[in-house]
C-alpha cells in the first residue's frame, strides 16, 4: 500500500502545482502512459526485433507488418500547417527509432498535399479519424507560431479518453485554454517536446 501512495504522489513533470485531489490523478496518468509505453517495449523485446515504421495517408504497410499485433500504434497529432511547420514528427520517428521496441506511427503530414485533388479533403479526414481511433496512444505537439485549429478538434474528441499526451507550447495563442482543459480531462501535458520527449 505504501507503495500505491507512492506512485500517486509522483510530481508533475510540466511543474505545475496541482490541488491534492488532482495530484492523484495527473501524475499518475503520466506514469501510466510511461509504464505502458515500456510494457509494450519489454514485451516487444522478448518476442521481436526492434521496429518503426511510419505510415503516412495514401500508403500501405508491409503486409507482415499490418497483421502483427506486437506492435504499438502511436497517431502523431498536431501542428502542420499545410506542410509549412517544423517536421516534428520526424523528429518523434527518429527517437522512437533508438528505442528497443515495435512501433507504428501514424502521421498525417503528406509529403505532397494537394487539396485540389477530387476527394482529397474527405479521404485527408477520415484517414486521419480512422487512425485517431486505431491508435493505442496520441501524441499531440501544438506549436506555439501555429493556430492549430484541426488539433483544438481532435483533442477534443479524445480529451476523455485515457490515450493522450498534450505538448503544447506556452506561447500558443490558446494555451491557457489546452492547460485548462488537460487539467479538467486529466490528460498529461508538457510545455515543449524535448521535455516530453525525455520522459520516454
Amino acid at each position: 500500500m505504501d507503495k500505491l501512495l507512492y506512485l500517486y504522489e509522483i510530481p508533475d513533470q510540466v511543474g505545475n502545482d496541482y490541488p491534492t485531489s488532482q495530484r492523484m490523478t495527473k501524475p499518475m496518468k503520466k506514469y501510466i502512459f510511461t509504464l505502458i509505453a515500456a510494457a509494450f517495449m519489454c514485451v516487444a523485446c522478448g518476442t521481436k526485433e526492434a521496429a518503426v515504421y511510419m505510415l503516412r495517408p495514401h500508403e500501405e504497410l508491409p503486409q507482415e507488418v499490418a497483421g502483427d499485433r506486437s506492435f504499438t500504434k502511436i497517431f502523431l497529432a498536431g501542428t502542420i500547417d499545410m506542410g509549412n511547420s517544423r517536421d516534428w514528427q520526424k523528429e518523434i520517428y527518429e527517437r522512437f527509432s533508438e528505442m528497443n521496441g515495435r512501433y507504428i506511427l501514424f502521421n498525417p503530414r503528406q509529403e505532397h498535399w494537394d487539396a485540389t485533388r477530387p476527394g482529397e479533403m474527405d479521404y485527408q479526414v477520415r484517414w486521419e479519424l480512422d487512425h485517431l481511433e486505431e491508435a493505442d496512444m496520441i501524441i499531440m505537439y501544438i506549436l506555439g507560431s501555429s493556430k492549430s485549429p484541426i488539433s483544438l478538434l481532435e483533442m477534443g474528441l479524445h480529451a476523455k479518453g485515457a490515450k493522450m499526451t498534450v505538448i503544447c507550447e506556452p506561447d500558443f495563442y490558446r494555451y491557457d485554454n489546452v492547460r485548462i482543459t488537460c487539467d479538467y480531462y486529466n490528460v498529461p501535458l508538457y510545455n515543449g517536446l524535448d521535455s516530453f520527449l525525455s520522459t520516454l
